[in-house]
Order: C-alpha cells, then structure tokens, then sequence
C-alpha cells in the first residue's frame, strides 16, 4: 500500500509554541489562536504542549483526540522540513520534537500501523 505522505513546514518556526501551532494548524487538531475549530459542546481542542501532540499523533487514524480533525489514512510518512530555526534556536525543543516523533512510530508499530518521518533542516 502506497503510504500517505504529510509534509508540514516550520519556515520561521524557532520556539516550541511556534512549532505546536504550526503542527495544530497542519494537522487541523484544534485549540486556541486560530487552529481548526472543535465542535461545539464543550470540547477545547488540544492543550498545545508535547505531551498533548502525542496523544494526538496518536490518534491521527480516528480524527484526532476528539475526532475532529481529517482522518489520516495509514501507512504515514510524516515529512517535517525547514527546521533549522528551531534546531539552532531551541535545542531542547527541537529533541523532544524527535522524541515525540520517535515514540509515536514506536507506538504505532506495536498497533501494527506504520508512521514513519523525517526531519529537514
């Protein structure tokens, strides 16, 4: 099966927050500051912070955390490009970036689907 290819940009993006909304707007996940809206009934979209992006990465086949978002059709091959800002500028950041892509296709693999990524500076 032919993976489905998602290439999201962090041109400009060198602080976490600047990252996390890039990936929320990207990925529709929903949350504060102009993101995809979440339906109506209570439900605040995402927290907007790493542990959070996980749990939504986890989640990318069923619409996000409260199903909302696109569906994602798997195998998925996640290509993340232009990070050199956020490499140079926030170190720390720019690592847990890859730990939590890390742990999301450590993750996805014991469920049997395949999420792969590359990151681009």
């Amino acid at each position: 099966m032919t993976p489905t290819l998602l290439t999201i940009s962090l041109q400009g993006r060198s602080t976490k927050a600047d990252v996390l909304h890039a990936l929320g707007e990207a990925l529709q996940l929903g949350g504060p500051d102009g993101n995809h809206a979440v339906r109506e009934g209570g439900q605040s979209g995402w927290g907007m912070n790493w542990d959070a992006l996980f749990d939504c990465l986890l989640n990318l086949h069923a619409g996000g955390i409260w199903g909302t978002s696109p569906a994602i059709r798997f195998p998925l091959r996640l290509v993340v490009t232009d990070a050199r800002e956020l490499a140079q500028h926030s170190p720390q950041a720019f690592a847990t970036l890859i730990d939590v892509l890390e742990q999301t296709r450590e993750t996805y693999a014991h469920t049997g689907r395949a999420f792969a990524f590359v990151v681009r500076e």
